[in-house]
């Protein structure tokens, strides 16, 4: 028995505590930090009328809505539209300093505390999309973010002189463990909801998503596609299969490759016919924190890394 545990506390030291390429963690600095960066602009278009006491909602109507249980800055200062607008503008500004790699997990906590704060202030205009967009800058504080391809990282081996490169430094992966379990629940529980549902199983789900005019209808899927019965069927469950399979084989290395490819071209698909905004971005970037540049052939031998880094399982 003690054996065992003590088995089992050395695999999750592995999983948690491991040696992972910290290239990961900057590429998805990256990517996340374009997304936000759309996805401010976009609410500096309406800004007044989403976020002040002018427009769509006053402060206590939201934290009404919030149930008392919602947190946000704009419950406690002025929601006019100078003081929405200029921290709109903070938060693109750091979104861009993320983008760069200044100071990244400072910014990271900053624009968590502005994601809070702007999506309780409207609850009314929120969805899957800013629920992923929050939870992905939270992990991020736990990334060695500015690792590599960082301004701050470049500015520090200028003033050491060093000649070693900080890409080639191994870094601990339990952080990056966080997003990949969430995606991991965002599929299961995907596939569990849709499992439950007659529509799913009798193949007809994409038919109705095809009348929803608000969101699908994007100009190149010609409406035959979904109108041939067995064509329609097919495509349900193939969707339905695809993110059945993905909470397990994402974490098998034989498939993790497959699943990745599979799970890209899935979102693809649904970004290419229906209008859901950035929504299928942010997942094919939680896919992207399972992709180990190794298995890939992205990278040559790490010279450092072979002196510092363990064996890895996953």
């Amino acid at each position: 028995m003690k054996s065992l545990v003590i088995s089992l506390r050395n695999a999750l030291d592995r999983f948690l505590f491991d040696s992972t390429d910290p290239r990961v963690a900057s590429f998805l600095r990256i990517g996340y930090a374009l997304i936000l960066t759309i996805n401010v602009i976009v609410w500096m278009i309406d800004a007044e009328l989403w976020f002040t006491d002018d427009g769509l909602l006053t402060s206590t109507t939201a934290q009404k809505l919030g149930s008392g249980v919602c947190w946000s800055l704009f419950y406690w200062i002025p929601a006019t539209t100078e003081v929405i607008t200029i921290c709109l503008v903070l938060l693109l500004l750091q979104s861009i300093l993320l983008l760069l790699g200044v100071w990244s997990r400072f910014q990271a906590i900053s624009i968590f505390v502005w994601l809070v704060s702007f999506q309780h202030r409207n609850l009314l205009i929120c969805d899957g999309e800013d629920t992923v967009m929050r939870l992905f800058a939270f992990f991020m504080i736990f990334l060695p973010l500015d690792h590599c391809y960082s301004l701050t990282r470049y500015l520090q081996s200028r003033w050491t002189k060093s000649t070693i490169s900080w890409s080639d430094l191994p870094e601990q992966a339990w952080g990056l463990r966080l997003f990949q379990i969430e995606m991991t629940l965002i599929y299961a529980s995907t596939a569990w909801c849709k499992l439950q549902g007659s529509n799913w199983q009798n193949g007809t789900a994409l038919f109705y998503v095809s009348r929803m005019a608000d969101v699908y209808g994007r100009p190149w899927m010609p409406n035959i596609i979904l109108d041939t019965p067995w064509l329609s069927m097919g495509m349900t469950w193939g969707v339905l299969l695809i993110e059945s399979l993905l909470p397990i084989c994402l974490w098998i290395p034989r498939t993790r490759k497959f699943a990745i490819i599979a799970g890209v071209c899935l979102h693809l698909g649904i970004e290419c016919s229906m209008n859901l905004f950035l929504f299928q971005w942010i997942m094919i970037l939680g896919l992207l924190t399972f992709v180990k540049p190794n298995d890939w052939k992205l990278n040559q031998p790490l010279h450092a890394r072979r002196a510092l880094a363990r064996p890895r399982s996953i």
